[in-house]
């Protein structure tokens, strides 16, 4: 028996812009936010530039027409820029120096890492937030009811400030978070699973 890979299917779009984002463990990770574009019967509409060195490797800008394709019929990557379709507005991207979430000032690990990281694991708004929607995962504690916008709430509004404060969590501390509450104050259907799946 034999297996047959078909090539992967491409296409081309827009890149709108260059965004960063930042993990549970610090990394920051460039992004490219495209116009939508439909690619082997999904439709795109962003995909991970890994780092800076390998923004740089692909020359990609914001505002090029770029190849895209799901590689291994799953993860979007950008291939490259079309430079022939440059009109010269398009600007270097240039990663930032800072945490877009806390401020720290941003560096690698170790020397020789390509990636950048926040060391602020403490503290970072968008660490704690990775963390517990990690934490959340099904290859974690599988806590339904407890998703990225729930993670955020919970942060933003001051309920918790670490993931070990999570299995402490109390209806009162629910109806500080908009996420959880209904227009009358009182914990919603997502807040009383949440709840009974901590409990």
């Amino acid at each position: 028996a034999i297996a047959h890979k078909f090539p992967a299917q491409e296409a081309s779009t827009v890149v709108e812009s260059i965004e960063v984002n930042v993990g549970r463990t610090g990394a920051v990770t460039p992004w490219a936010l495209m116009q939508p574009v439909h690619v082997g019967g999904v439709t795109v509409t962003r995909a991970t530039l890994h780092n800076a060195d390998h923004v740089a490797r692909l020359d990609v800008r914001p505002g090029d027409t770029v190849i895209v394709r799901r590689a291994g019929d799953v993860i979007p990557e950008v291939l490259g820029p079309v430079v022939e379709m440059r009109d010269g507005s398009e600007r270097e991207f240039v990663m930032p120096d800072r945490c877009p979430e806390c401020g720290t000032p941003l560096r690698p690990e170790k020397d020789s890492d390509a990636d950048i990281r926040c060391p602020n694991a403490e503290t970072c708004p968008a660490q704690l937030r990775e963390r517990l929607f990690h934490l959340a995962g099904r290859g974690a504690f599988d806590i339904e009811a407890l998703g990225e916008k729930g993670a955020a709430d919970l942060i933003a509004s001051g309920v918790l400030v670490d993931e070990a404060r999570l299995f402490d969590l109390t209806e009162d501390d629910l109806k500080k978070s908009s996420a959880y509450t209904r227009k009358d104050g009182r914990v919603n259907a997502a807040g009383k699973k949440l709840l009974a799946n901590l409990g």
